[in-house]
């Protein structure tokens, strides 16, 4: 976010773009510097990040701190005020990708003749958040609340492609929490099946969870949180149709509901 605020003031510059107010952009640039930062930062800290001249961010800081969108801390340092919480309490509450979600997976259920189901993880398993299943019955029933390995399921191995950094050492830990004993066969077959994903744009997973089963996922990018956080799966049962053709048929449409999602 703070790129890309950064990025905007400099255009309206160069442009001479009179209707840009610079001074409250450059207000928003420093409180999106503690974007995922979960610390207090300091003055020196804040310029260095903004970019910004320290008497700029000294009168920044002065009204944020005057209007409760900054707070001060004993160390000297600045954290996210009362006024921040609230108003980010208040876009979140506004923000449900799960309620939005499933009236579009519904739709696509319905029309491809497939079951569809929206998962993130939790404590080294995925666990099902929304499901809408094809008129054909699957031999595993999943439904919301249901948890799935990560390894095995083309749902967790499409998340796990998509993680960024942070996300992929919180799903090791509990991982190896979960699994101690498996724990090292399983993420090195994480990491083959990233390869696929990079090279294809979605996961499969052909009878690896169950026998039956025969499913693609892609992972689903959360605006809000500026990274993946979801992933999307589609499934049938494996015995009614061939991989090549499900591929075919199904990927592009799910990765365009994925963005569909994404973009509400």
């Amino acid at each position: 976010m703070l790129k890309t605020i950064l990025q905007q003031i400099d255009k309206a510059e160069h442009d001479n773009d009179r209707q840009f107010i610079t001074a409250l952009a450059r207000g928003l640039s420093l409180l999106s510097t503690f974007e995922n930062s979960g610390i207090t930062l300091t003055h020196q800290a804040i310029c260095e990040r903004t970019g910004l001249p320290k008497a700029t961010v000294s009168r920044l800081i002065y009204t944020l701190l005057k209007t409760e969108f900054l707070a001060a801390d004993r160390d000297g340092g600045y954290r996210l005020g009362m006024a921040s919480i609230q108003l980010s309490a208040t876009a979140w509450a506004q923000y449900d990708l799960t309620r939005t979600a499933q009236p579009l997976m519904a739709a696509f259920a319905a029309e491809n003749q497939v079951s569809v189901s929206l998962a993130k993880e939790e404590m080294g398993e995925m666990l099902y958040l929304a499901s809408f299943r094809s008129p054909a019955r699957l031999a595993v029933q999943l439904m919301v609340g249901s948890k799935v390995p990560i390894a095995q399921t083309a749902i967790g191995r499409a998340f796990f492609a998509v993680s960024d950094a942070l996300q992929r050492e919180a799903i090791g830990r509990n991982m190896q929490t979960l699994m101690p004993t498996q724990f090292e066969q399983q993420w090195q077959l994480l990491l083959q099946q990233s390869e696929f994903f990079r090279q294809h744009g979605y996961s499969l997973s052909n009878g690896d969870f169950s026998p039956d089963i025969l499913a693609i996922a892609v992972g689903v990018y959360n605006r809000a949180e500026a990274r993946y956080t979801h992933s999307l799966n589609a499934s049938v049962p494996a015995s009614r149709w061939h991989v090549n053709d499900f591929v075919r048929d199904i990927a592009p449409k799910l990765q365009r509901l994925a963005a569909r999602i994404s973009e509400r």
